[in-house]
């Protein structure tokens, strides 16, 4: 097979992954981890997808701390698994909120996303990882 050598790069391949969405939850969270309280109010209205109707502050401020808490760790390696459930907590809310809000269709990209977190689950940190489990 023409593509078989690329399986020498499996574990960087795992990393690029990890690190990709690491980042791109920092992205998505750090503005409103930053962005003070009204931001914390707005981010945290996704609470209501979860049940919950009051302190969106609160919720908020957890939800953007904890989802870059999560991408840092995916970023290193470091309790990958802890990391990922974080970061993917977020990502079924956000799942359930576009799908509740716009429809499946529009849901999908962040249904995808629960779906590669759950496999990086399974997959692990691979063995460019701060901690090497």
């Amino acid at each position: 097979m023409r593509l078989a050598f690329l399986a020498k790069y499996r574990e960087f391949g795992l990393l690029l992954i990890r690190v990709s969405i690491g980042i791109l939850f920092i992205l998505y969270a750090a503005p409103a981890l930053f962005g003070g309280p009204s931001a914390w109010a707005h981010f945290g209205a996704g609470a209501r997808n979860w049940g919950l109707h009051s302190h969106f502050q609160v919720w908020g401020f957890l939800a953007a701390f904890l989802c870059c808490l999560g991408g840092v760790l995916m970023i290193f390696g470091l309790f990958f698994r802890i990391g990922v459930l974080l970061v993917l907590a977020l990502a079924v809310g956000h799942a359930i909120g576009v799908c509740k809000g716009s429809g499946f269709r529009i849901a999908l990209p962040s249904i995808e996303m629960c779906f590669v977190l759950a496999g990086l689950l399974f997959v692990g940190p691979g063995a460019y990882s701060v901690d090497k489990t």
